[in-house]
């Protein structure tokens, strides 16, 4: 019964259909995914936090997408988080690209996702060391 809601033209709607298919533990990544781009922030939201556990099946080169500065607050938000929630050199990766991001919300927790990095290994690994390095600022108290 909630799935047709998905499309339905009222964002409020949209909203709950997630909200109701997140309760109810049915979350379809595919069909939850494409409002991740819907124009209502409240639809954006519940998409993010309905895909949160599924993170790791969405594309990171399609969230890193929704990162850009054209694109939506809402939207930029719920890709880092699910970024974030992917965990690792992703989440570094994401964090790192955002420090000089002109969305100081954006750019406040990229930051505290970066002074909190701590994974031993990912010194010895060569892209990793290098996202440190270019966050170097970060560890010094700038943002």
């Amino acid at each position: 019964m909630l799935r047709p809601l998905l499309a339905h033209p009222v964002p409020a709607v949209r909203a709950r259909a997630v909200a109701g298919l997140r309760v109810l533990d049915v979350t379809d990544v595919e069909r939850i995914r494409p409002l991740l781009d819907d124009p209502a922030p409240g639809v954006v939201r519940e998409a993010a936090a309905a895909l949160l556990p599924s993170a790791a099946l969405l594309p990171e080169a399609w969230l890193t997408e929704r990162l850009a500065p054209e694109r939506p607050p809402q939207a930029r938000l719920a890709a880092y988080r699910l970024l974030e929630a992917r965990g690792g050199i992703v989440r570094l990766r994401a964090a790192v690209s955002l420090l000089g991001d002109p969305d100081a919300r954006l750019r406040t927790r990229a930051a505290r996702a970066v002074r909190g990095w701590y994974p031993p290994e990912v010194r010895e690994d060569e892209e990793g060391s290098a996202l440190l390095a270019r966050a170097r600022h970060v560890f010094a108290g700038g943002c």
